[in-house]
């Protein structure tokens, strides 16, 4: 049980993120915020990420895009664990997740770079407690051997970040066609802190307090290549795949009153090679349609491996199976200095056995089932080279969805409840 429950922490911080089972943000512009489409866009140095290939139709000089996103989450699990029924709740945000790229244009040639956050994305904070810490609670108390009875002012606060740099060039060949290649260094950077206090002593012994800490960090090489394709002047095309990162975290122990992690021990969490599809039209001088589709080949990578009730080692990448996203957009000009902009995507998240993922993880922050967000934004040109980008984002997923606790009775579930708001910010300068 001890084993289990730590696996379920580690999996709890290393893979939380927007949109928790898949690593791989799109979210990483306020241009995507105000428009979730992005692959084919030609507007915006955040072509760096979206479309390298496309850079070379940049105008010629010096382009940088900074943004900023907030998110605010309230995501509530509720089960019940043989003491009546419970409501974790998570409380906070996410106020500074940055981005920044610059490209430069001239004649056939650009080049590129970028800093921005790639994975993860988000903290979690429960004051009270959750799933989690109950469950290490049961098991502390128990191993207390009555010496204590309750596990009292329970917390958990974990965090994920991967921090990713990037470089490449790309080239136009002729009008019709241009290419890209790049690299990717991603820094992934996890905590976690959780304690307890241990009470209700029998035999009067002082309150005991129990602290979990603890840090893990990795770092992989991904290349991008890109390919942009323009068969007239109106309709625009774009392919391109990032290779898998290989991750491998290793732990770096502050405190651990449980005996639950060892000091140096690693735990493998990849992001997964993505294959992304864009496509623009322009309606008519004034408005212009986008859409984009990424498929995340999540069997393809290393996310551990766990032991079922029979014994069997289940691969849980293999489990959650790949995942593809669809977004639409749509971005018109009202006049020389604003434009706005309104679409919305959906994830679909192809299980190969979504209650064993749910079973053997825990991961009970985002159900990642209809997975849904609607998008609306504006820009408004200052000058001839700044253009100023607000966006504002609703993510839902289905109400009162509802999975199998972790290794406890089949009769346990646990009903989530989800949605998240980002609203962002960001600038486009030009040289």
């Amino acid at each position: 049980m001890k084993k289990t429950i730590l696996l379920f922490m580690s999996l709890f911080s290393v893979s939380f993120c927007i949109y928790a089972q898949m690593d791989n943000l799109t979210n990483v512009s306020a241009n995507w915020i105000a428009s979730p489409a992005r692959n084919a866009a030609t507007n915006s140095a955040d072509m760096v990420i979206y479309n390298p290939a496309g850079t070379p139709d940049l105008t010629e000089g010096i382009h940088v895009n900074i943004g900023n996103q907030s998110l605010f989450r309230k995501p509530t699990h509720s089960y019940d664990l043989g003491a009546g029924s419970k409501t974790s709740g998570q409380v906070g945000s996410d106020p500074v997740l940055p981005n920044l790229y610059a490209a430069y244009s001239k004649n056939n040639w650009a080049v590129f770079t970028g800093l921005f956050i790639s994975g993860g994305g988000a903290t979690l904070n429960y004051p009270d407690g959750s799933l989690i810490t109950d469950l290490i609670g049961y098991q502390t108390v128990l191993a207390t051997q009555g010496a204590y009875n309750e596990a009292r002012s329970q917390y958990l606060k974990a965090s994920s970040y991967y921090v990713t740099g990037t470089v490449g060039a790309a080239y136009r060949f002729n009008k019709i066609i241009s290419a890209s290649l790049g690299v990717r260094y991603l820094s992934g950077m996890n905590s976690t802190k959780a304690g307890m206090t241990l009470a209700a002593s029998p035999y009067d012994l002082a309150d005991l307090p129990m602290v979990l800490d603890y840090e893990e960090n990795a770092s992989a090489f991904a290349a991008v290549a890109g390919i942009s394709v323009n068969p007239t002047s109106k309709l625009g095309l774009t392919l391109r795949y990032e290779s898998k990162a290989k991750l491998d975290f290793k732990t770096k122990l502050n405190k651990d009153d449980f005996g639950m992690v060892t000091d140096g021990s690693k735990n493998r969490r990849d992001l997964p090679s993505v294959l992304a599809f864009g496509l623009s039209y322009e309606i008519n001088p004034k408005l212009k349609v986008l859409s984009d589709v990424n498929y995340y080949f999540q069997q393809d990578v290393n996310w551990g491996t766990v032991t079922n009730a029979n014994g069997e080692t289940i691969s849980l990448s293999k489990t959650a199976g790949d995942a593809i996203t669809y977004c639409l957009a749509l971005n018109y000009r009202i006049n020389d200095k604003f434009t706005c902009s309104a679409g919305g995507g959906y994830t679909d998240y192809m299980y190969n056995d979504m209650a064993a993922y749910y079973t053997h993880t825990g991961v009970f922050e985002t159900v990642q089932n209809d997975n849904m967000n609607i998008n609306l934004g504006g820009s408004y040109q200052v000058s001839k080279g700044i253009n100023l980008i607000a966006g504002f984002m609703h993510t839902s997923w289905t109400k009162d969805t509802k999975v199998q606790a972790l290794l406890i009775s089949p009769d346990s579930e646990v009903t989530i409840n989800n949605s998240m708001n980002a609203i962002a910010i960001g600038a486009d300068i030009t040289f």
